[in-house]
């Protein structure tokens, strides 16, 4: 008799755990590395080579174009250098409430137990943590375009549980955790919409979020950051994006003045273009001139001082560095199928 399958019957949240005690104790490091290494890479809290993990655990579900969940650790450094962000180029943020324990990032701030981080994936990032518990948001950044803009100027800064505004939003967060277990791929989808607008809406205070003028649309310096990234390569002035734009000067300076103004803004842009082209094996017949031109220099000698200036490095030593310690075809099969089947391989997919 055949099986009738009723493919009109609600579909539930998918979802995983990981959980380093389920290996054995010379395999459970590298275990927590193929996973939570997607983000960072990790080191012992000294800075030293971590040798061992005893307990890391991940609880998390797909959501609607996120991963969300918890995760449990010892304490270790969790770290994203300038060469790593380049070679990842993620576009996610990471939206995480402290459970337990908590830690300091390498900006000086002390993150406790109640307090929200954001972690935006597409800039460095270093905190050494106390054994610690959090919920995590992980959010595509094209999602919701305002709601990235935000949380890319709250990058790895406390939001402290002092704030009632706060407490809601972690309390929000925790709520949806608890009852995903019995939710459908269709009442995940209502739930983090909903999501979405309260933090945009909550994390726009200015308490929060000093540095977005309400004088200035949020759109409007998306479109000008875009048509930058996009025009990289052209000799690019304040004069002239106020023409393509249509706005004062003003109006542009306080769009970029977070950013340090105009120029410093167009010159951070071309050193990270550089750097992601050097750490990439794609580019690697093109000559370093050439790069340079293609990131708006006007010549080698000019983007190599620039480049050594700002990584402390030349952009040969840098290239040579990165193409050696890229990922191969060969070690991503000798990670074999149990790698992509776990946490991370949810988020490659995002």
């Amino acid at each position: 008799m055949n099986q009738i399958i009723d493919t009109n019957a609600p579909v539930p949240v998918p979802r995983l755990s990981f959980d380093t005690q389920s290996f054995g104790a010379a395999d459970r490091l590298d275990a927590w590395r193929e996973n939570i290494g997607v983000f960072f890479d990790l080191s012992a809290v000294d800075g030293g080579r971590q040798e061992s993990v005893e307990r890391a655990r991940i609880d998390a579900c797909s959501m609607a174009g996120t991963v969300f969940g918890v995760t449990t650790a010892d304490a270790q450094l969790f770290e994203r250098s300038e060469r790593r962000v380049a070679r990842d180029a993620m576009e996610h943020f990471l939206v995480q409430v402290f459970l337990h324990g908590g830690g300091r990032t390498r900006d000086g701030e002390t993150i406790q137990a109640g307090d929200m981080l954001i972690i935006d994936l597409d800039q460095p990032h270093s905190m050494v943590t106390t054994d610690f518990s959090n919920l995590t948001l992980v959010l595509p950044r094209e999602l919701h375009p305002a709601l990235s803009d935000i949380l890319a100027r709250l990058h790895a800064r406390r939001l402290p549980s002092t704030s009632p505004v706060i407490r809601l939003l972690a309390s929000h967060l925790q709520s949806i955790w608890h009852n995903v277990g019995d939710m459908t791929v269709q009442d995940s989808g209502a739930t983090l919409k909903g999501t979405i607008g309260l933090m945009e809406c909550w994390l726009s205070q200015r308490q929060f979020s000093e540095d977005l003028s309400p004088e200035v649309s949020s759109g409007l310096a998306k479109s000008i950051f875009r048509y930058i990234d996009a025009h990289i390569e052209e000799a690019l002035s304040p004069d002239l994006l106020c023409t393509m734009f249509r706005v004062s000067r003003s109006q542009l300076y306080r769009i970029f003045k977070p950013y340090e103004g105009v120029s410093r803004y167009l010159w951070e842009r071309r050193m990270v273009k550089s750097m992601r082209m050097l750490s990439n094996p794609i580019f690697s017949e093109l000559a370093i001139g050439s790069i340079a031109f293609r990131c708006g220099f006007s010549s080698e000698p000019h983007f190599s001082r620039s480049f050594k200036e700002r990584f402390g490095v030349s952009p040969s030593a840098f290239r040579r560095e990165a193409l050696n310690t890229y990922p191969t075809d060969a070690q991503d099969d000798e990670l074999g199928q149990h790698y992509r089947q776990r946490f991370a391989s949810w988020i490659r997919e995002l």
